[in-house]
């Protein structure tokens, strides 16, 4: 870059600084959080009203966009908090809920509605926020929990799509015009005028200094926990609006409708310059990364483009944004799941009876079950010697895992006639096989503190690939199968180098690989949507085949072949030694001369791989391969790996997976046997991952990380 030129100005006083137009560029993205994502906006939008030529509708535009927009700006507060939030697009679906399905039915639809919607989501921002600070629990993993929980409540409150009554038109106005001004202003603008509000008291600041540093914002005074469970209510609040304006644009309600902005406004928020690591970013960089994404959307269609070609392009476009960004400001990609060490033992020395015990460092071996030693010891010495035996063998067993698969089990086949003959467990078996499976490279990118939003994408493109294009082109299943694992490993191994080398989460990078992967098999198989196995692909994954003369399913088989090889992998080889260490502290294993990159690009390219492989089990289990087909098993994976008692950044194993697998399909299992519907399912779901968590994965207090 050529250096700035000097001048001095008419006066003679001073030297003027003449910049080029790039460093002039530069200068913005690089000092300005909204500077990248806000270039990006005027350029698509700049294309879209040359494209529509001069019929582009600002009133319409902002009405659709608004929802995406609140989404996002509702998620970016415990973002910039140096939290997580993935429950803001279900929470945004139960506030519209609220309104249509009680509000307006019982005469309460009128302006009334307002504060009441809003004080529902501030409410249930601020449980969210309590939940994470006072029980010491990862943000993902309490928002993940809430997420389903509230896809339960959603379905409970609109089993079927409601539409509002005539008597409350005047919300329409919020997706239209307020008089000449467009009702999105309202919308969007009273969140943005609350944001700027808050710099004129200390909250705003303190939650910046949060997100920087919490251990030196606590040394400093700072109540972090207050900061913290504010920005959750924060984000509660904003979803409230984002209610408002979705029931004023579909004019109804609709439970099925609850993830759809769930990781679309993650990606906002990152494309918008706001750190997944905290302490930097605004509102106003999420809402023109929101609104670019938009833009870009409709502006595909527009081009009446292959909806195949559209995941393609909107998948490589978010992987160079954040590239470039993350190129650009180096901090902006930063962000991280990984948990704070924990402490294996806390016990508190009584006066003048037992020792004095410190913190234990934390291995390869054990699921992270640091806090269940934090139980009072004052009852006695025997008490605490049985229950540090407990905690002991909790450290290197999942002991809590298997008492609780066993108590569902003995309650299962007590009240379910059946469940206990061999053909139930089989098929029992077979179901948690599956997840399990799509577990396995999840449990890698969890142990070494990342997220993989691609193993949907994987799962399908495996399926499709060796069934759809034998289908049309009439390629062996061998080919396929290669071509599906050797592009896999290029991609997944891509992604890897992606978040290494340019520092950015990974959330980001596999939510636009999967959208790629899927994309890229589509455009090749064209019409052909679906995939239909083949009758050794369904013999391979049903029930009732046998193993080699042997009563057990193919599928359990290979499962089984894969948690020995798991244990040995992890647990007796170098790789394994590696990937714990890069978990446990990325930069002292780069001091030990391990090549975390590397690790990296190995862990995404063995999720890949693994995915691929589970999408023909799975399409074999179903009798065809669809493109939804592998959405219900990512975040099942996740679950699989939390319950089991893994956590980011390490410790866990695979073997805790497995057994996690086991127990919620087994839990479902029991549930649907007893009538349950899907609303108590995801409510199920959502409740075992926070009393998972709370049990053995609270995080260290504050003030002892200082």
């Amino acid at each position: 870059m050529e250096p700035a030129l000097e001048t001095r100005s008419a006066s003679g006083r001073s030297p003027v600084v003449v910049r080029s137009t790039k460093e002039r560029l530069t200068h913005l993205t690089q000092h300005h959080s909204y500077g990248f994502a806000g270039l990006l906006m005027v350029a698509v939008l700049v294309v879209t009203i040359v494209k529509d030529g001069g019929n582009f509708g600002v009133s319409d535009q902002l009405g659709i966009a608004a929802p995406m927009i609140l989404a996002a700006m509702a998620s970016a507060p415990s973002i910039i908090g140096r939290g997580f939030d993935l429950s803001i697009s279900p929470l945004l679906v139960f506030c519209g809920a609220v309104y249509v399905v009680w509000l307006a039915p019982h005469g309460l639809g009128g302006a009334i509605a307002v504060p009441i919607v809003l004080g529902v989501g501030l409410l249930a921002g601020l449980v969210t926020g309590l939940i994470i600070t006072l029980l010491r629990i990862q943000a993902v993993v309490v928002t993940l929990g809430m997420y389903f929980a509230l896809q339960g409540v959603n379905l409970l409150i609109a089993p079927n799509p409601a539409s509002l009554g005539e008597g409350d038109r005047w919300i329409y106005h919020l997706a239209g015009q307020v008089g000449p001004i467009p009702g999105a202003v309202f919308t969007l603008g009273v969140p943005v005028l609350i944001w700027y509000g808050l710099k004129r008291i200390p909250f705003r600041g303190l939650l910046y200094a949060v997100g920087s540093n919490d251990a030196t914002a606590f040394s400093s005074g700072v109540n972090v926990t207050a900061v913290r469970v504010g920005s959750y209510a924060l984000g509660g609040l904003f979803a409230g609006f984002g209610g408002l304006a979705l029931t004023a644009l579909v004019r109804s309600t609709n439970a099925s409708t609850s993830t759809q902005y769930a990781l679309i406004a993650i990606a906002a928020v990152v494309l918008g310059g706001t750190s997944l690591a905290g302490g930097r970013g605004g509102l106003i960089g999420v809402a023109f990364g929101a609104f670019t994404i938009y833009l870009f959307q409709n502006l595909l269609s527009s081009f009446e483009v292959n909806p195949a070609w559209l995941q393609i392009v909107y998948g490589a476009i978010l992987i160079i944004a954040v590239v470039i960004q993350g190129a650009l400001v180096p901090e902006a990609g930063i962000g991280g799941l990984r948990a704070k060490r924990m402490p294996v033992l806390h016990r508190h020395r009584r006066r003048g009876t037992g020792p004095e015990l410190s913190t234990l460092e934390i291995g390869p071996v054990g699921g992270g079950e640091g806090d269940l030693a934090a139980a009072p010891v004052e009852a006695g010495g025997a008490v605490a010697r049985v229950w540090g035996s407990l905690v002991r063998i909790q450290e290197r067993f999942p002991l809590i895992q298997l008492v609780a698969l066993a108590a569902v089990f003995a309650f299962g086949v007590i009240t379910l006639p059946g469940l206990g003959s061999w053909v139930s467990i089989r098929s029992i078996l077979v179901l948690a096989a599956l997840v399990g499976l799509a577990s396995c490279g999840q449990t890698l990118l969890i142990l070494m503190g990342g997220f993989d939003l691609s193993v949907s994408g994987f799962i399908v493109a495996g399926g499709l690939t060796v069934t759809a294009l034998n289908l049309k082109y009439g390629i062996s299943f061998g080919a396929a199968l290669a071509l599906a694992l050797v592009s896999a490993t290029v991609l997944g191994g891509f992604a890897g180098y992606i978040c290494h080398r340019f520092r950015i989460n990974p959330l980001v990078v596999t939510l636009a690989m999967g959208s790629l992967v899927i994309g890229l098999v589509k455009v090749q198989i064209g019409e052909q949507a679906n995939g239909y196995p083949t009758e050794w692909m369904q013999q391979l994954a049903m029930p009732v085949t046998k193993t080699f003369g042997i009563g057990i399913p193919p599928a359990v088989s290979i499962w089984i072949l894969v948690v020995v090889l798991f244990g040995i992998v992890l647990h007796r080889t170098r790789l394994g030694r590696n990937l714990f260490a890069t978990g446990a502290n990325p930069r002292a294993a780069d001091n030990a001369l391990i090549n975390t990159r590397r690790v990296w690009m190995a862990a995404f390219a063995f999720s890949a791989v693994t995915s691929t492989l589970v999408g023909i089990l799975i399409g074999g289990f179903a009798g065809q391969v669809v493109d939804t087909g592998g959405d219900a098993y990512l975040f099942q994976s996740v679950v699989a790996v939390i319950v089991g008692g893994t956590i980011f950044g390490g410790p866990g194993d695979y073997t805790r997976t497995a057994i996690g697998a086991l127990f919620i399909t087994l839990l479902i299992t029991v549930l649907v046997g007893h009538g349950a519907s899907k609303a108590i399912e995801f409510i199920v779901y959502g409740a075992i991952i926070l009393v998972a968590v709370a049990i053995y994965g609270r995080e260290r207090r504050l003030r002892d990380r200082v």
